[in-house]
């Protein structure tokens, strides 16, 4: 018999065809599978092994045609408008606390820092743009540990509060990836999804970090109800749905009968009205509702007010340059406002939002289920950033929260990197496989040559 005649040979042909590496493996497995099949097909007909190897092969086609198909329909998938306009954002973000921070901190090292940043963001989205997602879903418990695991340790720093909000925002990442790890488990999976949820909360609390907490606490509960309305759990679709409505409804009944939520209420009440206790945990709330009472549509750059200092001014009267809002990062968006109108903040908004709807949109289109809630726990971390940060620089000052790619140097290297992870399930969709392929039977041979057609 012919060497190109047997599987092996008939492989490798095919496999030489194939650029990607990434695909290289899983396509030469799932096709293997194809041609054992129909050999085995060939057997039980009575033929010799030999024969039913050669007819399997000859049935399959041409390897170099074959080959060649699989080449042009699975290939990468390049993300460069959501990498454009990520890198566009960050480097907005560069610009800002450069131009921002200036007159308050030494302006060399302000943009050092400002540039690093944008450098080591970059490598990070990069780097995980070029990562097997499929291999963070292998070992999803793990990661869930690991992320636990590294972050206990910063109870103990100094300043963990800083130091949390570095890793916080992996946290509704490690949360999808521990749900995701209990498909198909019934009840039982749904009951250690939730409970899955409460040691990561646990450390929230301790550090304290409210942000933190209501990301994770927000993000999981809609990552969850998604997990539960396509019956992740295989319990029925309004069944899972409900318990998780239940689950977390008696839990918010239970803080509030015990008392737990009347200093969070307080806080509410505080961040409503600002005024009411201006001179103590409502100063910053009032100082920002100032602002905000003569803040234009568009400001002109040579105004008098172009500069965050001499914006200020009219908040305190008479010549007086101070303005708590530019010593804490947190309120950029606000000396931004104040320096050149409302306007400009508010494209910056909308860039941000058309990102992450954007992601959002591709992310609910994969074929790769375990890729929907990846970039949905992305998208929702993201998400809840920016819309806690536009909260806070409007006057409603609840706890800290950073604006992505805008405000921080290192949380901007942190969203990057999950951007890129996002970007990396849209890279790779059309090699995800959630489960091997079954073999198929004799009748679907046909069927076999069309899908590589």
């Amino acid at each position: 018999m012919p060497e190109r005649k047997t599987i092996a040979a008939y492989l490798e042909a095919v496999q030489g065809q194939i650029r990607w590496k990434r695909a290289r493996p899983l396509l030469v497995r799932e096709l293997e599978r194809h041609l054992e099949d129909q050999r085995d097909d060939f057997l039980k007909e009575g033929k010799a092994p030999d024969e039913a190897e050669r007819l399997a092969v000859e049935d399959m086609g041409d390897p170099v045609t074959v080959g060649t198909e699989l080449d042009r329909i699975h290939r990468p998938r390049p993300q460069w408008g959501l990498l454009v306009l990520t890198i566009v954002l960050a480097a907005v973000g560069v610009f800002l606390r450069v131009l921002f921070r200036r007159p308050y901190f030494r302006q060399d090292l302000v943009l050092m820092r400002a540039l690093a940043s944008l450098g080591l963001g970059t490598a990070a989205m990069l780097g995980m743009y070029f990562l097997d997602v499929s291999r963070l879903v292998r070992h999803a418990r793990a990661l869930y540990i690991g992320t636990l695991v590294m972050t206990v340790p910063l109870l103990r720093f100094v300043y963990p509060t800083y130091s949390f909000s570095l890793v916080s925002a992996l946290y509704p990442l490690a949360y999808v990836l521990w749900l995701y790890s209990f498909r198909g488990k019934g009840w039982k999976g749904l009951l250690l999804t939730i409970l899955g949820g409460m040691p990561l909360a646990a450390v929230c609390c301790l550090i304290p970090s409210a942000s933190g907490l209501f990301i994770l606490l927000f993000s999981g509960l809609a990552a969850t109800l998604y997990a539960a309305g396509r019956d992740w759990f295989g319990v029925g679709r309004w069944k899972g749905v409900g318990a998780v409505l239940a689950v977390a409804f008696g839990l918010l009944a239970f803080l509030f009968l015990k008392g737990y939520l009347n200093s969070f209420l307080l806080r509410v009440m505080i961040a409503l009205r600002p005024e009411l206790e201006k001179e103590h945990r409502g100063y910053m709330g009032w100082v920002l509702h100032m602002f905000w009472e003569d803040v234009p549509p568009l400001r002109s750059v040579g105004g008098e007010a172009a500069m965050p200092v001499n914006a200020g001014a009219r908040v305190f009267g008479g010549g007086q340059e101070f303005r708590p809002i530019d010593f804490s990062h947190d309120f950029l968006p606000a000396s931004m406002a104040v320096a050149w109108g409302w306007i400009p903040l508010a494209l910056l908004l909308a860039a941000l939002t058309i990102l992450l709807l954007w992601m959002l949109v591709k992310g609910l289109r994969q074929s790769y289920l375990p890729g929907h809630f990846v970039v949905l726990a992305v998208v929702l971390t993201l998400g809840f950033q920016t819309l806690f940060s536009a909260a806070l620089n409007f006057g409603f000052v609840l706890f800290s929260a950073s604006l992505p790619l805008v405000v921080g140097n290192f949380q901007t290297v942190v969203d990057m990197a999950l951007i890129g992870l996002a970007l990396s399930v849209f890279r790779g969709d059309s090699i995800a496989r959630e489960e091997p392929a079954k073999p198929l039977r004799p009748r679907k041979r046909l069927r076999i040559k069309l899908e590589y057609q």
